[in-house]
């Protein structure tokens, strides 16, 4: 990691998840809860709200009972009205926000990538929602702005975390620089014989993204296309068909 990079820590992923646990809330009861989600073939804004229930209920089980895994977790139940779920959601939320707030970072907890610290479950959480807030403002066709910060560290949490997940999946024919123009924040990723190699620093890729942070979070994360991004103001240089690729194969 470079020096200037800007991570997030501790209680500031906290104030992320509970600013984008009450935008997510604001923005499904905009959409309307029968809007379709296009980011989620098949979803309307209840199950997206319904999924966001049931993760963050998941890892408040992990954290205070005895579960080795979420299949030890009692089964959350989807409720029958549309004012139920948000509800459910809301007061879901509002449990793990406290539960975090009094969680030492360095408690180890399940994860699915293994036993981590509490601070690993307070950062997926928040880029969790604020991904699928931003889902959910999609649906009612009223995309407002993020924290550049927060999405820069949502781009790192998608190279540092899913990215080695998907392994092979990952399609890089080339070498690809990210850059965010509104904080810092900038990525290398590198095809290798062992898989992509990515790397926090400035350094000249056979393509180069450039653009707000939020622009490359929602193309990274495939809610918009990279001509989309352009149109919205984003810069590709190089070998664009090397970037379109990468998108391509990031299905998480």
């Amino acid at each position: 990691m470079t020096a200037s990079y800007r991570e997030l820590k501790g209680r500031n992923y906290l104030h992320v998840l509970v600013e984008e646990n009450a935008k997510f809330v604001q923005a499904a009861r905009d959409a309307g809860m029968t809007s379709v989600v296009e980011a989620c073939p098949g979803w309307s804004v209840t199950d997206l709200v319904f999924h966001m229930s049931r993760v963050q209920n998941m890892f408040h089980g992990m954290l205070t009972t005895d579960a080795e895994t979420p299949k030890d977790l009692p089964r959350l139940e989807k409720p029958a009205a549309d004012d139920d779920a948000l509800k459910q959601f809301a007061d879901g939320a509002a449990r793990l926000e406290s539960l975090l707030a009094n969680t030492p970072d360095d408690k180890e907890v399940w994860t699915f990538t293994g036993p981590r610290p509490a601070l690993w479950v307070k950062r997926r959480q928040a880029q969790e929602v604020l991904v699928h807030r931003f889902d959910a403002e999609m649906a009612g066709r009223n995309v407002t702005t993020a924290d550049e910060v927060a999405c820069a560290d949502g781009i790192d949490e998608l190279f540092g975390v899913f990215v080695p997940r998907l392994g092979e999946k990952v399609q890089l024919t080339g070498s690809v620089h990210l850059h965010c123009t509104d904080t810092d924040g900038e990525w290398m990723l590198v095809p290798g014989e062992s898989g992509v190699s990515v790397s926090r620093e400035h350094g000249k890729g056979d393509v180069a993204f450039r653009g707000s942070a939020q622009l490359l979070l929602l193309t990274v994360w495939r809610r918009i296309s990279v001509e989309e991004a352009v149109v919205a103001g984003a810069e590709v240089f190089g070998d664009r068909a090397v970037l379109d690729g990468l998108i391509s194969s990031l299905a998480i």
